[in-house]
């Protein structure tokens, strides 16, 4: 095992975020070498899988499938983000399951087809399976506002973002 004058994992993370260790280059050419040959060996031993499933990704996913116009991106994005200041939301239900009660919130609220063939095809959810979930965050925005938690509402009441925090959304579905 070499010693490296470098966290081999802080060199990770800047290659990842695409970030530049400026000294790495400037190393002798044997250094630099064992640097790189030990990161290819640490992606080939986690199989090149550097972050996990989070409900964002799955969210911009679901929204390009429904050919979200900018208020459901924007009313969506402020649902799902509310959502995740529950703890019991966020230790029940998948990530892929909080984005698409979030987009099914959006839809409805916007007057649009709440689901759709397309987004049964791309989430894997019939409405059916996520109206208990979207009921549920619903509900659990109540217990957000007696926490006091302003921040997700105050980013989203900006014009920016449409003012979508102002919207009144139901108590359930």
């Amino acid at each position: 095992m070499f010693l490296f004058p470098v966290d081999i994992f802080e060199y990770l993370t800047c290659t990842y975020h695409a970030l530049t260790l400026y000294f790495i280059t400037s190393l002798p050419y044997i250094l630099h070498q064992q640097i790189l040959d030990m990161e290819e060996n640490i992606l080939k031993t986690l199989n090149y899988q550097l972050s996990i499933p989070n409900p964002y990704k799955f969210l911009v996913r679901y929204l390009n499938a429904a050919h979200a116009d900018k208020k459901i991106v924007l009313l969506s994005s402020f649902v799902l983000e509310e959502s995740l200041l529950s703890y019991d939301i966020i230790t029940t239900y998948k990530p892929s399951e909080l984005s698409a009660a979030a987009v099914l919130i959006a839809r409805k609220v916007s007057g649009r087809n709440p689901w759709s063939p397309t987004l049964v095809k791309y989430t894997g959810y019939r409405e059916e399976n996520i109206k208990p979930l979207a009921s549920k965050i619903l509900e659990e925005r109540g217990k957000i506002k007696e926490m006091k938690l302003v921040a997700s509402k105050k980013k989203y009441s900006r014009s920016n973002m449409s003012k979508v925090a102002s919207i009144d959304l139901p108590t359930e579905l």
